[in-house]
């Protein structure tokens, strides 16, 4: 069975997931649009042009026209879907393998649906609308949606007039859907960018795994080395996670994207802050550095933007590379992540391999394990014991979205993914003895 969840459709294609699924999510959330026109994106997974169509007859057969933007960044279509003021549909996978894919849906706010938004999201029967004019789909200049782009990043308030001609960049996009925007964004910046992996196209794989992680970035830390960069910086396929490699060929765990971007932004606007509970210790950190309150929520990204919005913070965002800055784009955006760190850097006069010095070393663990429904509330009433048992208190236990456990210097979430058939688990710490316990009590 396919999933659907705040993070939106997801399933393997051909095997739980099929073109009607598609044709059946658009229609439905077409039909439930006051505006005539839908917006439509997709990445470079070689299934999305498939899928378009599935999602076009949909549209179609909800009487709604279509604005087809084709190929681009999922951040960059939620910023049209704000300018234009219309609803929109991705189809992507985001971090997931290529033989899967799925739909995210953008309101006419210029944000993904929010947890109570889609849980009203029915799939019910499809009824035969009579139209009285053929269905129309416009194409409009994806240049002029950039230029937009780029300049709501670069004009924010909290940015400085710096010129970045100096630094030398190596950016891999894993021919994910931020290839199309990437040339005329270095561009604008006059950015000396060697690119890596930066083609429209995937011919049968991604050229490395999707996530921008330590693990996946290796050819681009090399071309760093090799050519004497300033930075690197990898994209997730559809352009809205962000890891960073260091000017010595350092690839930074994704979990730095987030503090890093915090370090610039508190410093010139005092704000709360929010994040996921699979978030590292790195973020609370930074925000007691500079004296504000952390939020944290449920894992996905809308969970995020919607505290955001109900705390009134201006910055945001998860460990796995997001960051959200409402005032840009209320969604992820990897190219306001990569804005910030350029300035960080410029500013600060000091490479990233320095800065990054401003934070504890933690030891940051990420793992999968397999998922079965029993077998989770088995182990999560059997961890929450062992650690209650462990640890004494003060710490704090929130079970809102599977098992959290914090104390100082100590964070520990178990949970199931909302993309894939997975549990994910985070452990984060700063002394090894407790992370070699918390193994333990995971045997």
């Amino acid at each position: 069975m396919y999933k659907f969840s705040v993070s939106g459709l997801r399933g393997k294609i051909f095997f739980n997931i099929f073109p009607y699924d598609f044709f059946t999510f658009a229609y439905h959330f077409a039909r439930n649009q006051k505006e005539d026109k839908i917006l439509i994106g997709y990445d470079t997974r070689p299934s999305s042009k498939l899928f378009y169509l599935s999602v076009l007859s949909g549209i179609f057969q909800a009487n709604k026209n279509v604005i087809d933007l084709e190929i681009i960044p999922t951040p960059t279509l939620v910023f049209a879907s704000q300018i234009l003021k219309l609803p929109g549909i991705i189809i992507t996978a985001s971090h997931n393998p290529i033989n899967e894919n799925g739909l995210k849906f953008v309101s006419t706010y210029g944000r993904f649906l929010f947890e109570k938004e889609i849980k009203k999201f029915s799939i019910n029967n499809i009824q035969n609308i009579e139209r009285k004019s053929l269905p129309k789909i416009e194409k409009i200049d994806k240049e002029s949606i950039y230029q937009k782009h780029f300049l709501k990043i670069s004009k924010y308030k909290i940015f400085k007039s710096l010129s970045f001609k100096d630094l030398k960049i190596g950016i891999d996009c894993v021919n994910g859907s931020a290839s199309s925007e990437i040339n005329y964004f270095c561009n604008l910046l006059n950015l000396r960018a060697k690119l890596l992996f930066c083609e429209e196209r995937i011919e049968k794989d991604f050229p490395r795994p999707p996530e921008p992680s330590e693990n996946s970035l290796k050819k681009l830390s090399d071309l760093v080395k090799k050519e004497s960069l300033d930075l690197g910086i990898g994209f997730d396929p559809d352009g809205d996670r962000v890891a960073f490699v260091c000017e010595n060929g350092e690839v930074l765990n994704e979990e730095y994207t987030l503090p890093l971007s915090l370090f610039y932004f508190l410093e010139k606007k005092k704000t709360p802050v929010v994040c996921n509970f699979s978030t590292s210790l790195l973020v609370n950190d930074i925000c007691e550095k500079f004296n504000v309150p952390l939020y944290r929520t449920k894992v996905g990204e809308s969970n995020v933007l919607y505290q955001m919005l109900k705390k009134k913070s201006l910055i945001g965002g998860e460990g796995n590379g997001g960051v959200i800055i409402k005032d840009i784009n209320l969604t992820r955006d990897g190219f306001v992540a990569f804005y910030t760190i350029l300035s960080l850097i410029k500013e600060k006069d000091k490479p990233l391999s320095i800065l990054k010095k401003n934070f504890n070393q933690y030891i940051i663990i990420k793992e999968k394990m397999s998922f079965d429904t029993k077998f989770f509330f088995k182990i999560k009433k059997r961890i929450k014991s062992k650690f209650i048992k462990l640890f004494k208190k003060p710490y704090i236990i929130n079970e809102e979205d599977g098992f959290f456990f914090f104390k100082r210097n100590l964070l520990f979430h178990l949970r199931p993914s909302n993309t894939e058939n997975i549990l994910r688990v985070i452990i984060n710490a700063d002394d090894e003895k407790i992370v070699n316990k918390i193994y333990e009590i995971l045997k």
